[in-house]
């Protein structure tokens, strides 16, 4: 069976016949007729702005448009129809006759929308939000599926249009063809009759409705789910709260006097619920079962007032989307901010060498000497290791060092070592008072002479480092397997895109190219620290067994 989205390419090709670059504006415009929403049309006489309106009837069957051209002097009986005479005389009903008229057409185009008068604003108010005409004393659901408005200017401040503006979820800029092929071809076509629709591509009302509903639906070309049961994934709630945050910050400048910015940008909880339908909408009629980041980038045609800000807009969705990706879809951030205190703490030992107790006498730069052993030769313990001792006690193994002849030195002991190194030479060490337990017996540490008395020190647990290499390193194999599949579906899904134009396709791109650019810099910082830490921290076999020598072994 034909999928929904071929269904939907195959209806945007006929809808596109002799109609060059404009299929951006066609694919929004069948969106928002889809998710029940109006769209706004900004941009110059002689672009195709009406053209469209007329081409989108074409997507359900039997569906019929209406146009009109505003002006200061445009009535109501001219765009909802003529009051009835005859039933005002006679039976004394105020009553328009509506048939031809906006309240029976499927698809309607309103161009020059701002020179409306107030009685036309009214009436459209109630037609946009809640699909009704009150034609007399009676309340007519109109049929109109998309309303397509239109001008060559924004409307002007303080005229009282502000709640019709709010009302057009999508605003596009349309302007003349920009490819020359396309241009060639536009004026070199002499057929401009409308393409003719294959009956079952067309939208039926019954279907149109189907989709607005809950309840699963079988049949050709049905999808068993409508669009109120796409998924919402965190990650697109995510994109919304980053980007409302952004716009918060955005209007805070405008108490800047010196801001280059004049205009704020109000986006009502009414027009987020709004979105989120748009994005149900983008997602359900490409098949998917839940909204993904690539259809978060319609956002750009839905949060601004003025020309002017566009690309602030753009900016602000891309770098949400940007965000997400990163920080929530691949946990990217939260690797990152690991990584960096690993290597913090790291680049710190030689500092914590040395701090807390000038007391302790450093031995050969790096060491702590244990004293009153029973062991031919000096005992010694990395002095970063003695400052994460705590009272819990951790293992500890010893160790000839060739490279110091008359050195023993108690390094970390992980259990992956068992097979290395004999239980017998694991020891318990907890932290003492310028001293160290060993199972639990008590070797005092070399002191600086005549150093001054101490009071007992607070120290926190640390996590083994070696533990931490592995939990980062799991971290990172996770990321990187799901990277790679992750992304390639998502980059096919948003190359594929119906509804998203060019440029954020473009950038979308760049983004999921940079997850994979960021786990090869981490896996690169991971590798570099492992290895200082290896070369610090070098593990060299024992030259001769050692009997036990600070009492029973753990």
């Amino acid at each position: 069976m034909e999928t929904l989205k071929n269904r939907i390419v195959k209806l945007l090709d006929t809808l596109n016949e002799r109609v060059y670059g404009k299929e951006e504006v066609m694919a929004l415009a069948l969106l928002s007729a889809v998710a029940g929403e109006s769209i706004f049309l900004l941009g110059p006489p002689g672009v195709a702005k009406s053209m469209v309106a007329r081409r989108l009837k074409l997507m359900f069957r039997r569906g019929t448009a209406f146009e009109y051209l505003m002006s200061r002097f445009s009535t109501p009986d001219e765009i909802f129809g003529p009051v009835s005479i005859a039933r005002l005389k006679n039976e004394d009903t105020y009553e328009r006759m509506t048939e031809g008229y906006l309240p029976t057409a499927t698809v309607v185009f309103l161009d020059e929308i701002w020179k409306a008068g107030p009685a036309i604003q009214n009436a459209l108010l109630t037609v946009i939000n809640e699909k009704i005409f009150r034609n007399g004393q009676f309340s007519v659901r109109v049929p109109m599926k998309g309303l397509i408005a239109a001008s060559n200017e924004l409307p002007t401040s303080g005229q009282g249009l502000e709640a019709l503006y709010d009302r057009f979820l999508v605003r596009k800029l349309v302007g003349g063809i920009e490819d020359l092929s396309d241009f060639d071809r536009m004026i070199s076509t002499a057929d401009e009759s409308e393409p003719k629709m294959d009956e079952s591509l067309a939208v039926s009302d019954e279907e149109y409705r189907q989709w607005q509903e809950k309840k699963k639906t079988v049949g050709p070309h049905h999808s068993c789910r409508q669009m109120k049961s796409v998924g919402l994934h965190y990650s697109v709630l995510e994109v919304i709260h980053s980007i409302k945050d952004k716009l918060e910050d955005y209007n805070r400048q405008l108490e800047n006097a010196d801001s280059l910015f004049s205009v704020a940008l109000y986006v009502s909880d009414r027009r987020w619920k709004k979105i989120v339908r748009l994005l149900r909408a983008s997602a359900f009629l490409q098949g998917n079962t839940e909204v993904r980041l690539s259809d978060c980038l319609l956002m750009v045609h839905c949060l601004w007032n003025e020309t002017s800000q566009i690309d602030w807009v753009r900016d602000a969705v891309l770098t949400a989307v940007g965000e997400s990706v990163r920080g929530y879809v691949l946990n990217l951030s939260g690797i990152e901010a690991d990584l960096q205190a690993l290597k913090k703490e790291l680049d710190s030992a030689g500092a914590l060498r040395e701090r807390a107790d000038a007391g302790l006498q450093l031995v050969d730069a790096y060491y702590y000497q244990v004293e009153r052993v029973r062991l031919a030769g000096r005992l010694l313990l990395f002095a970063s290791d003695y400052q994460q001792l705590d009272d819990t006690g951790k293992q500890f193994y010893l160790h000839k060092d060739k490279y110091k002849t008359d050195c023993y030195v108690l390094k970390k002991y992980d259990p992956s070592m068992r097979n290395k190194v004999s239980p017998s030479k694991v020891y318990t060490l907890r932290r003492g008072r310028r001293s160290v337990f060993i199972n639990d017996y008590e070797y005092p540490l070399l002191c600086t002479p005549d150093c001054a008395s101490l009071p007992a020190m607070e120290v926190q647990a640390q996590e083994d480092i070696p533990a931490r290499f592995s939990q980062l390193e799991q971290r990172l194999s996770h990321a990187e397997a799901h990277c790679g599949d992750w992304v390639k579906e998502e980059a096919d899904y948003c190359a594929n895109h119906l509804f998203v134009g060019k440029r954020e396709k473009e950038a979308m791109s760049r983004i999921l190219g940079e997850p994979s650019k960021a786990l090869f810099r981490y896996r690169n910082e991971l590798e570099e620290m492992k290895h200082a830490y290896r070369k610090e921290n070098e593990e060299y076999p024992s030259e001769r067994p050692e009997d036990s020598l600070f009492g029973a072994t753990s």
